[in-house]
């Protein structure tokens, strides 16, 4: 008997050749306790009952794993702090910008009190709306 194992997500499989009285007692076994057969498979494969030669690279990929969520953590370590600084920040240059829009209010308010000509703060204006997060600043 021929199976074939797929992972739930990508494209490669695995094909294992049981001989047909193996099989066969494999499904008696299983009609007897109650599992379907992709489930006794998966048992069987699964559950250690298969000696396989080449378990000292499931043991190299395991410790790989393992030293690699220890680097995830260490880095987390250090990206928590920065996004908590980065977004008080973010929130400073929010407040000064509205100090900015509210100076620049005002500042063209008494230009036209005392009569002088208007300036163009269209730069500034395109940063405060940046920092406000109303556009992006190109």
């Amino acid at each position: 008997m021929k199976i074939v194992v797929r992972p739930e997500s990508g494209w490669r499989k695995v094909t294992f050749n049981i001989p047909d009285e193996v099989f066969e007692r494999i499904s008696e076994l299983g009609e007897r306790y109650g599992f379907r057969m992709d489930r006794v498979l998966r048992i069987i494969l699964l559950g250690g009952f298969i000696e396989d030669e080449e378990s000292g690279d499931f043991e190299e990929l395991e410790k790989e794993i393992d030293s690699l969520e220890r680097e995830l953590y260490e880095l987390e370590g250090k990206w928590s702090p920065l996004k908590f600084k980065t977004y008080y920040i973010a929130m400073d240059n929010q407040n000064l910008a509205i100090q900015i829009s509210g100076l620049i209010a005002e500042n063209k308010r008494l230009r036209k009190m005392l009569g002088k000509e208007d300036k163009d703060y269209s730069e500034i204006e395109r940063l405060i709306h940046y920092y406000m997060g109303f556009e992006s600043y190109e």
